[in-house]
């Protein structure tokens, strides 16, 4: 695929399927969660209302739409004072917040691998292992590192809105 350097946008001026994934793709639709979700955030952005609201007020009335009351934030150490504001936002909106920050554990680089030093790094599966434990049902995901996001995406089990 190459969408980028596609000339006729057919996709959206006729409804074509370049990637012949549309049936496929539409049994996911019909799965009563993911109609839900997409229908809500679809309130969000239809009818010119895209870009009207700032990503967090987007946020904050999904987990409304969705009645998600406990919601998560995983972030790194080096956007802890967005985090709290973001976090501070959320709680004065009646939501119910828990915070990761990535070091988390208190896991050196050596106990990972032994040719690494003593010091603290993040701890992106921990991040994740704690969500889970906690039974937060949104997460929002904020600066995790290259290749931690990664970690902590395979190690997650709970929706995700995006990375920041």
């Amino acid at each position: 695929m190459n969408c980028i350097g596609c000339t006729t946008k057919a996709c959206k001026t006729e409804g074509k399927d370049c990637a012949g994934i549309k049936d496929e793709t539409l049994d996911v639709y019909r799965g009563e969660d993911a109609r839900r979700i997409y229908l809500n955030a679809d309130s969000l952005v239809s009818g010119g209302r895209a870009g009207t609201l700032s990503r967090l007020e987007e946020l904050v009335r999904f987990c409304e739409l969705q009645n998600y009351k406990n919601i998560g934030i995983a972030y790194c150490y080096g956007i802890e004072n967005l985090a709290r504001d973001t976090a501070g936002y959320m709680s004065a909106r009646g939501i119910k917040v828990f915070s990761y920050r990535c070091t988390l554990g208190g896991i050196s680089e050596d106990m990972i691998d032994g040719s690494l030093g003593p010091s603290v790094n993040c701890n992106p599966a921990g991040q994740a292992i704690a969500l889970k434990n906690d039974g937060v049902e949104f997460v929002v995901e904020m600066g995790l590192c290259l290749g931690h996001d990664v970690i902590f995406h395979e190690s997650l089990e709970i929706p995700t809105p995006c990375s920041s």
